[in-house]
């Protein structure tokens, strides 16, 4: 008897110490996912990192836009840091709203040490200091470890004053013509089949400025006001002395999320259609197909680029971004563009803007010290024919199951039909 109980407490002790492996190994595991997630949490890729910036860029943007009524535009720091979540979830990037809060926080705290450390007489750009220095400045808590570049060029257009060369990285491309998208690109031809025969034959004694117009906007859908912005500034520049060579419909991005707003492919598909029997008017769909927002003067930069490099000649065709007043208000909002990107779409690009109120866009124009200052490069063109067509009310139009016919040519109506968009039954 006493036999079996020393083998009844045997069994009974391997059984707890079973339990005990069980427990511990359970434990472990636990703490090692816990450790794995925390992990992921700490590590960033550098395509994530600048989806975060690009995010919180517009974020920042909404923020000026409203002033000291910025308090209002979030409850609270959650419903902050959630939008920013949602914004970098359209980009493929899947982070929690706290990890992006945590990030965001770390990453503003090295750029504003950097900003510091090169507004300090006599310092070395941070990229120029020797691996020693920055280890103890890193431990002294001054500098980061490490900043790229591009991402301190980034975040400075919106969080810093860059008139100062010696705050901006050494070598570091010109903010306001940034060569590619900071988060990703994808790489999409230029159409240029409408330009051909526009172009001046070779030998012509007469040379006239050549221009090409560029239309930017989330076109949702496109109408035939959109489209009568083309003409009627074709029409007044041709009287000017000017040869247009071609215009061009860029589609926004989806990241603008704007309620209402169809997703890119359609709206892309629906600019295409739109412009399919004009004779001069391309649909770029650069922009809408990148992986995060793109700046207007990206853009323009782009077509720039494309065209003087395929179009032979002495003289460069000038782009020039083609808009309504609407655009000029904008434009005169604080807060709401990067200074150093405005100068650049005035100064090396120019505006032609399509006006319904002659007087009151001049006034504006009088009235704003930036407009004012590039006045010479902002062309106002009057519409003698009234045109109140708007996106908005074709949307409104549409779901309330009303016709849209005459307000934008019949392949769009079709097409919004078929697909169901704007809440069409």
């Amino acid at each position: 008897m006493e036999v079996e109980g020393v083998e009844v407490a045997a069994a009974a002790q391997v059984e707890v110490g079973k339990r005990g492996w069980e427990g511990r190994a359970s434990a472990d595991w636990a703490d090692e996912a816990k450790s794995s997630k925390k992990r992921r949490a700490d590590n960033w890729q550098d395509t994530e990192v600048d989806g975060l910036v690009a995010a919180y860029r517009q974020i920042h943007v909404k923020l000026a836009v409203a002033g000291k009524r910025g308090k209002t535009v979030f409850g609270s720091a959650y419903e902050k840091w959630n939008e920013t979540q949602q914004l970098l979830n359209r980009m493929g990037i899947e982070r929690q709203a706290k990890e992006i809060e945590r990030k965001w926080s770390n990453l503003y705290t090295g750029f504003k040490q950097i900003l510091e450390w090169n507004k300090r007489l006599g310092n070395r750009s941070y990229w120029e200091v020797d691996e020693q220095t920055k280890k103890e400045k890193t431990k002294a808590k001054e500098l980061p470890s490490t900043f790229r570049m591009e991402l301190f060029d980034a975040m400075i257009e919106f969080l810093g004053d860059d008139s100062d060369p010696k705050l901006r990285p050494r070598d570091s491309p010109s903010s306001a013509l940034p060569a590619s998208p900071l988060y990703g690109g994808v790489d999409v031809p230029l159409p240029m089949d409408k330009l051909a025969s526009h172009v001046p034959p070779f030998g012509t004694q007469e040379r006239r400025p050549q221009l090409v117009l560029v239309a930017t906007g989330n076109f949702n859908p496109p109408t035939y006001l959109h489209l009568r912005l083309f003409e009627i500034a074709r029409d007044w520049l041709t009287c000017e002395g000017f040869d247009v060579l071609g215009g061009y419909m860029s589609p926004f991005h989806d990241a603008h999320n704007k309620k209402g707003l169809a997703p890119a492919e359609h709206r892309i598909k629906l600019c295409q259609l739109a412009t399919s029997d004009s004779q001069f008017v391309m649909v770029d769909p650069w922009e809408a197909k990148q992986l995060m927002s793109q700046k207007i003067v990206q853009v323009l930069s782009r077509i720039d680029t494309a065209i003087n490099g395929k179009i032979p000649g002495e003289e460069r065709v000038k782009v020039m971004l083609l808009c309504g007043s609407d655009v000029l208000q904008w434009l005169s909002t604080p807060g709401a563009w990067v200074p150093q990107q405005t100068e650049s779409i005035c100064e090396d690009y120019g505006i032609i803007c399509v006006t319904r109120d002659g007087s009151n866009t001049r006034k504006l124009i009088f009235e704003n010290d930036f407009l004012y200052e590039h006045r010479r490069n902002i062309l106002l063109v009057d519409e003698w024919i009234q045109n109140d067509i708007s996106s908005t009310k074709i949307r409104h139009m549409v779901a309330q199951g009303l016709s849209v016919k005459y307000l934008t040519p019949d392949v769009v109506v079709k097409y919004i039909g078929l697909n169901h968009l704007y809440g069409h039954a």
